[in-house]
């Protein structure tokens, strides 16, 4: 065993090794700044429609869903509920015609949301593929359903049934 292991050598071999590593760590490393600039009209969505979502009767969940303009052919979905219970999953749906007129047929099922944030479970928008589907947006006779199972628990009307609370063109 002391034929494999000598104190005497590894003490020389120590220090070189040491010397070697603080040189290493000792040079200078160039500090880039990160670039957070996007590409020119990148990272923004400026045209938009909002819409009011209020509570169903028995509850105190309210909010709003915005319908952004990403391109002609693209419509961005946003959805944003206040008073959400954590663990509780809601399911969303634009449905045909006006909340009075209670209708269950949905045109376009949305993502689930989820309880902890009061936003959308898997992405921050729902993405609408549809031309068109943004500047026909206030023709639509249509209403949008916020459900916990088979409980109605916010709604809202949009398009030609409502007028939008906030928008940018």
């Amino acid at each position: 065993m002391n034929l494999l292991f000598n104190k005497r050598d590894s003490i020389p071999a120590l220090i070189i090794f040491l010397s070697v590593v603080v040189f290493l760590s000792s040079c200078e490393q160039q500090q880039y700044e990160p670039n957070v600039s996007a590409a020119p009209g990148g990272g923004t969505v400026t045209t938009y429609k909002s819409y009011t979502l209020t509570s169903a009767a028995g509850t105190s969940v309210y909010g709003r869903v915005v319908f952004y303009k990403y391109n002609t052919a693209v419509t961005l979905v946003e959805m944003g509920l206040y008073n959400t219970t954590t663990g509780t999953p809601y399911s969303a749906a634009i449905y045909q015609g006006k909340l009075s007129e209670s209708s269950n047929t949905a045109l376009k099922p949305l993502d689930s949301i989820s309880g902890a944030t009061g936003a959308f479970s898997s992405n921050k928008y729902f993405t609408i593929n549809e031309t068109g589907f943004y500047d026909k947006l206030t023709t639509y006779s249509a209403n949008v359903k916020i459900m916990s199972g088979t409980t109605l628990v916010a709604s809202g009307n949009i398009g030609s049934n409502a007028a939008p609370v906030a928008q940018s063109q």
